[in-house]
């Protein structure tokens, strides 16, 4: 029969019952409350589960039991401060991806349509917060466990999620691009390589956008990201589906001598079940 324990995703042991620990993103020590990602309102808020990235391309992937949730992808993460303070964003996040999906439905139905770039108007700065705040929420329960540490990759997204606008003007960039996929996928770090360079990220996506952060002097990103920052007006995505084999970028197969490193329980997947 086996070993059961090793049909249980390894998310159920990096979710704690704690109801208390150091804020991930304030780094305070309190009460946490979870916070759901992604946000509500952007998403239909339904039964998930979650298994580690590690688990979801393995052949035992359908006899793993993953971690279950009966309203939407939840982490445990953040001080009920810092959630407000997200919840401010998320609601540009929702209007967002609202307006989004009746145009994507018009594009892929109408078979006349030859312009595959979309426009909507955006508040970036309330945008890229809130995403830069799940981000960051969307970890193992564990970091909770000990105070933060100032790094140089966390400490300037930390910053600027808490309001500081010129955090990350020097040390990241912004890109996205159409995700077309159910499953949700949050990776707060990983790192891709080469002979050459050397670049840590962090990723959310939800259908319809992938929003990718990375170190702004080593930018390993795939040619389709379109770059944003706090100060655009506009939101231009590409509904094409030519490059659909890499829309999971950096959960990619890798070429040219690139490798990625990352840690399993800070790189999520999780699934809508019944739906």
């Amino acid at each position: 029969m086996g070993n059961f324990s090793d049909r249980i995703s390894k998310r159920c042991v990096y979710s704690s019952k704690n109801g208390t620990g150091f804020c991930v993103i304030c780094g305070n020590f309190g009460d946490l409350s979870f916070d759901h990602v992604p946000p509500q309102g952007s998403v239909v808020i339904t039964k998930t589960e979650q298994r580690l990235i590690t688990e979801s391309t393995i052949d035992t992937f359908k006899e793993i039991k993953g971690a279950v949730s009966r309203n939407g992808s939840k982490f445990r993460t953040i001080c009920k401060k810092c959630n407000g303070l997200l919840s401010f964003g998320d609601n540009e996040i929702a209007r967002i991806y609202q307006s989004l999906t009746p145009v994507i439905k018009q594009y892929f139905e109408s078979p006349f349509e030859p312009y595959s770039f979309k426009k909507i108007k955006i508040d970036a700065k309330k945008y890229i917060r809130s995403m830069i705040g799940h981000i960051l929420s969307a970890t193992s329960e564990a970091e909770c466990k000990t105070e933060q540490i100032e790094t140089p990759y966390f400490g300037p997204l930390r910053r600027f999620v808490l309001g500081d606008d010129k955090a990350i003007s020097e040390t990241h960039q912004i890109y996205y691009w159409f995700y077309p996929l159910k499953q949700h996928i949050s990776a707060k770090m990983i790192s891709i390589g080469s002979r050459t360079n050397f670049c840590s990220m962090s990723l959310l996506s939800f259908f319809p956008i992938a929003f990718l952060v990375v170190e702004k002097n080593n930018c390993i990103v795939p040619s389709f990201a379109q770059r944003i920052d706090i100060n655009d007006e506009y939101l231009v995505i590409n509904l094409s589906l030519q490059s659909f084999e890499y829309v999971t970028f950096p959960f990619v197969e890798y070429k040219d001598n690139l490798f990625s490193l990352y840690k399993d329980e800070l790189c999520i997947v999780s699934y809508p079940v019944g739906r």
